[in-house]
């Protein structure tokens, strides 16, 4: 198992491809759906995904006995056909250290930690509460800068926490490139630098050497068993094929913008919110296990659901991931 003294090294050579963490579906009593979590951990992995995991979109609603149980069916259902890498961030330090423990113990190659927003109020907070983590579980860390914590990280920032020695890359849910190339520019040569938003992949793969995309509902929305669009354009790119490639990415835009549609409210800085609701019902329609929100979040009502389902037949979803029942 590999370790904080080789954490980096690491990151450059395998934190390569396509991750994604499907989140944890519900039974219609709120019971964890253990045949559901298995479900879609195939369904990722049937995709193409280099690396898969949980914790991040769950953590509001799950215990923490329940996040581990899960972690234990997501590491089970993967085996050795790709990383299991874990979100094991929770607002107390405590169980988080424990979380991140498990993960190491199931045999995770590496866990991501961001910052609960307690621990968001300055950027010297953001750096410690990492490095504490970090020197409490010997295992590399991707580090996660969200909205999500209240606070992001400052480039300046970044670049103190990509010295910590398990640090091996970060996950930059900045909804900007450039934040992403100015970093890569400043310290990429240490860690694996992630812009999650595929609707710039193809663009930062090829110009700015970005080798993962490190967490995105894309990887099994956007793809199927059958087709995987997103990897078929990546392998083109890198084949120096860039006709072909761009091709590919442009079959994609009428799903890219039902995508990018739900997740506006995510980016609204006065009332972020995220669209877990209709992430769910869209799993549903793929054959996934998404099932219902966890209490208190409300469920997308009927009419929404309607609305949803038309936007996403009128992008061809079925035919661009689907094609053998046509």
């Amino acid at each position: 198992m590999v370790g904080r003294r080789e954490a980096k090294e690491w990151g450059k050579e395998h934190l390569k491809g396509l991750f994604s963490s499907p989140s944890a579906p519900f039974t219609p009593d709120f019971t964890l759906d253990k045949a559901g979590v298995v479900r879609n951990i195939e369904r990722v992995v049937a995709n193409g995904a280099s690396g898969v995991g949980f914790g991040f979109l769950d953590a509001f609603g799950l215990t923490i006995a329940q996040r581990k149980q899960t972690m234990n069916l997501v590491a089970e259902t993967t085996g050795d056909r790709a990383m299991c890498i874990f979100y094991t961030a929770d607002h107390s330090v405590a169980e988080t250290i424990d979380l991140s423990l498990h993960a190491r113990a199931i045999g995770a190659e590496a866990i991501i930690l961001w910052v609960p927003y307690e621990w968001a109020s300055s950027q010297d907070q953001m750096h410690d509460y990492i490095k504490y983590v970090a020197g409490k579980v010997d295992l590399p860390i991707v580090a996660f800068n969200t909205p999500h914590s209240g606070m992001t990280m400052t480039h300046e920032t970044m670049a103190r926490i990509a010295k910590i020695p398990n640090v091996c890359g970060f996950k930059n849910a900045i909804k900007d490139p450039q934040h992403t190339i100015r970093a890569m520019e400043m310290f990429g040569a240490e860690v694996v630098l992630s812009y999650p938003f595929e609707d710039h992949l193809l663009e930062m793969t090829v110009q700015h050497g970005q080798q993962a995309l490190l967490g995105s509902t894309s990887v099994y929305l956007m793809q199927s068993p059958e087709r995987q669009p997103i990897i078929d354009y990546l392998r083109l790119a890198q084949q120096g094929d860039m006709v072909g490639a761009t091709r590919i990415r442009d079959e994609l835009a009428p799903l890219r913008e039902v995508w990018a549609s739900i997740y506006e409210v995510l980016w609204d800085d006065k009332k972020a919110a995220h669209p877990m609701g209709l992430v769910k019902y869209w799993m549903d329609i793929l054959g996934m296990a998404g099932g219902p929100m966890g209490p208190p979040m409300q469920q997308p009502d009927e009419a929404a659901k309607a609305a949803f389902r038309e936007c996403l037949d009128v992008a061809g979803w079925e035919r661009l991931l689907f094609p053998s029942r046509f």
